[in-house]
C-alpha cells in the first residue's frame, strides 16, 4: 500500500491534470470573424467589441467572436465579397452596391430627416431594413442589425449662404462621391455646383480651393479628416450613415439554434441602443466643432421637413435608376407619396 502522503499526492497531481486538460478546458466551440471599419475606442469600434464580448458571455465561452477593427482584412468593399464567400463570417460596415445596385437606398437622400423617422425605418420591423435584407440574401448573407453612426451632412472651407434655400445657385463646388447620381442630384437641386474627386485627394482639393465642400458623412467623419481647414458644416441630415450587422447566412445556419438566437438578439440589442444614443453621439460632435471654431448650422426639424419634401418631390424621380420600380414603389408608399 502507498503511503497516506503519496496517495493524496496522486490524488493531487491526477486533479491537476484533469483541471488542464483539453477535455475539460472552456475552450469555444465556434469562432467567428468579424471585420469592421471602426477604429479601436471609436463608438463603432466599441460597439464591435460589445457585441464579441456579450455573445461570449451569453454563449457561456462557446461562441468567440474574433474583432479586426479599422479594416484589417480590407475596405468594405473587400470585406463585403469575403463575406458572401465565407472568408469573414460577420461585417459591421456599409454595403457596397457592387453587388447589387439598389442597395444604394442606404444613403438615399430623405428617406428619414429625423431621428425618430430614422429609428423606425432602418428597425428590424422598418421597410428599409426589410428592402436591405431581401436584397441581399440572394449573396448569401443574413441581416442581423443596424448601427447608426450618425445623420450626415457637408462641410465647408468657407461660408455657406443661405443653406436652407433650394431656390437660387450659391457659386460653391462641392465634391460629391464618384459613382451612382444620389447626391450629386440632390446638391444640384440645392443650388450647388457639383464634381467627383477620389476621397484620397479631397483635402487637398478643398485645401487648394478646387472644391469648396463635400458631402457624404458625418460631423465626426469631418472632424477626423478635414477639421482644420472646414470653416463651415450644414447638418442637412440628408441620410442616416449606417454600419450594418450582417453575418454569411450559411455559417449562421451551420450553428446551433441557441447560438443563432444569442447572436441575433445581441445585434438587435446594440442596435436598438445606438438609436436612442446616435442623437447625443451627434450633437456631442457638433459642440466639438463649435469649440475648434467651425460655424455650425443646425436646422429645426420644420426645415428638414421642407428639405425632404422638396428632395422626394424634385429629386427622387432623377435618381429612381439608382433602385428598381418596385423598390421605388415601396419608397413611395412608405413616405406617402
Amino acid at each position: 500500500m502507498l503511503p497516506v502522503f503519496l496517495k493524496r499526492l496522486a490524488v493531487l497531481a491526477a486533479a491537476f491534470t484533469f483541471a488542464f486538460s483539453p477535455l475539460v478546458a472552456q475552450a469555444a466551440d465556434h469562432t467567428l470573424r468579424l471585420s469592421t471599419l471602426f477604429r479601436p475606442g471609436s463608438d463603432g469600434g466599441q460597439a464591435a467589441e460589445q457585441f464579441a464580448k456579450e455573445v461570449n458571455r451569453r454563449s457561456n465561452g462557446r461562441v468567440e467572436v474574433k474583432v479586426f477593427p479599422a479594416s484589417q482584412l480590407g475596405d468594405w468593399v473587400e470585406t463585403h465579397s469575403q463575406l458572401m464567400q465565407g472568408a469573414i463570417d460577420i461585417g459591421l460596415q456599409p454595403l457596397s452596391t457592387n453587388f447589387d445596385r439598389r442597395l444604394s437606398i442606404a444613403w438615399f437622400p430623405y428617406i428619414a430627416p429625423t431621428y425618430s423617422e430614422a429609428q423606425t425605418v432602418f428597425s428590424a420591423d422598418g421597410f428599409a431594413y426589410k428592402l436591405v435584407d431581401d436584397m441581399i440574401a440572394p449573396q448569401g448573407l443574413r441581416l442581423l442589425g443596424v448601427y447608426s453612426a450618425g445623420m450626415g451632412g457637408a462641410g465647408f472651407a468657407k461660408p455657406v449662404p443661405n443653406p436652407a434655400d433650394v431656390e437660387g445657385e450659391r457659386g460653391l463646388r462641392v465634391r460629391v462621391w464618384p459613382g451612382g447620381t444620389t447626391h450629386r442630384s440632390l446638391m444640384e437641386g440645392f443650388g450647388y455646383q457639383v464634381t467627383t474627386v477620389p476621397w484620397a485627394e479631397l483635402y487637398t482639393a478643398m485645401q487648394t480651393g478646387v472644391v469648396d465642400g463635400q458631402i457624404g458623412g458625418t460631423a465626426e467623419m469631418a472632424l477626423d479628416n478635414f477639421k482644420d481647414i472646414t470653416n463651415t458644416w450644414v447638418q442637412y441630415n440628408d441620410h442616416l450613415e449606417l454600419a450594418w450587422f450582417v453575418i454569411n447566412a450559411e455559417r449562421m445556419g451551420a450553428l446551433p439554434e441557441q447560438y443563432q438566437k444569442i447572436i441575433l438578439e445581441v445585434a438587435q440589442e446594440i442596435s436598438h441602443k445606438r438609436f436612442d444614443d446616435v442623437r447625443e453621439a451627434d450633437r456631442r460632435f457638433l459642440d466639438v466643432m463649435e469649440e475648434a471654431g467651425i460655424n455650425v448650422v443646425r436646422f429645426e426639424e420644420e426645415t428638414l421637413q421642407k428639405l425632404a419634401d422638396f428632395t422626394r418631390k424634385e429629386v427622387w424621380p432623377k435618381i429612381g435608376a439608382e433602385l428598381d420600380a418596385e423598390v421605388m414603389k415601396r419608397l413611395n408608399q412608405a413616405v406617402g407619396l
